[in-house]
């Protein structure tokens, strides 16, 4: 008969779940900065051509989206809410195939409840935390694990918060360095507006990482 994990044991094996699939968000992208220096130094000393006309045009890319809308401030005496209340859709906001697969896992088992992943056509410069006037609680309760997003009101009904990650996501902070308690209300974002005066945004188009087709509407707050 299996012994049960003691409260210690089991945020010991959490954390070093966490630790592991850091390691592989890691070791992907520098494989990735390894393979792009390799071909771009092919190309360039001519040791490597396209087919076609012998000329290697490079394909533009679309500028990152960067938000200039003010962030909107948490109502003041607002408490965190608990992990598991806080429904996320991780998006892909970069090029690269499964990345939101694998941020999903990392907020899983830090016990958010992940509704599932998809593609963010708008490609930002940062990682976004998209959210209604519903949801601001848990935005503010999210972005306590990845302080570099940028906070993106948006004219969703219902609770439910979007993540979108980028090709320089570098993890989560861990959940023994993060500073936050039932007792004590969040604290509002530098240059923060008020919630009232903040004009929404549109929402992110979510397309499913497999076949791009655009996923359910928002879910309503549960």
């Amino acid at each position: 008969m299996n012994t049960p994990l003691t409260p210690q044991q089991a945020r010991a094996l959490r954390r070093r779940k966490q630790h592991e699939r850091q390691a592989v968000v890691f070791g992907l992208l520098i494989a990735l900065l390894a393979a792009t220096g390799v071909v771009g130094l092919a190309v360039y000393t001519g040791a490597f051509s396209f087919p076609g006309n012998g000329e290697f045009v490079a394909k533009e890319t679309e500028p990152a989206t960067t938000f200039a809308a003010p962030q909107p401030c948490v109502p003041a005496g607002t408490a965190p809410v608990g992990r598991k209340k806080i429904k996320v859709t991780v998006l892909n906001g970069s090029d690269r195939a499964g990345l939101a697969a694998v941020v999903s896992d990392l907020l899983d088992d830090e016990g958010f409840t992940v509704e599932g992943t998809g593609n963010d056509s708008r490609r930002p410069s940062t990682p976004v935390i998209s959210f209604g006037v519903k949801g601001i609680t848990r935005a503010y309760t999210l972005l306590a694990y990845i302080p570099e997003a940028r906070l993106v009101l948006d004219a969703r009904p219902g609770a439910s918060v979007d993540l979108t990650v980028t090709e320089k996501f570098a993890g989560f902070v861990p959940s023994d360095q993060v500073n936050l308690d039932p007792e004590i209300p969040l604290e509002s974002v530098p240059d923060c507006v008020e919630l009232d005066d903040v004009t929404p945004q549109p929402a992110p188009a979510r397309f499913d990482e497999k076949n791009k087709d655009k996923a359910t509407e928002e879910s309503s707050e549960g």
